[in-house]
């Protein structure tokens, strides 16, 4: 009974902390977008002087080019949206 109590009060421990796991995924998802901004920079018109080091590593994100495109095109603009999150001088 006691293990049953215990297990009880850690399934709503995790049920109610469930708000600190989706801030922990934004921050992952703003991170990988952050990322994939770097390597196709050349695709917002931002020159890099390392996009041909960077033509490597599109095999290991194809997959997510397509969403990080359509979330790119959401919003008014790359900038803004990082200055949102930094905080503006």
């Amino acid at each position: 009974m006691k293990e049953f109590l215990k297990n009880l009060k850690l399934f709503f421990k995790g049920a109610l902390l469930d708000s600190a796991t989706d801030k922990l995924e934004y921050k992952a998802k703003v991170l990988n977008d952050n990322l994939l901004t770097v390597v196709l920079s050349h695709r917002l018109g931002i020159p890099n002087p390392v996009h041909y080091y960077l033509v490597e590593l599109l095999p290991h994100i194809a997959v997510e080019i397509k969403g990080w495109e359509r979330r790119m095109a959401d919003r008014k603009s790359v900038i803004s949206r990082a200055l949102g999150e930094v905080g503006e001088p």
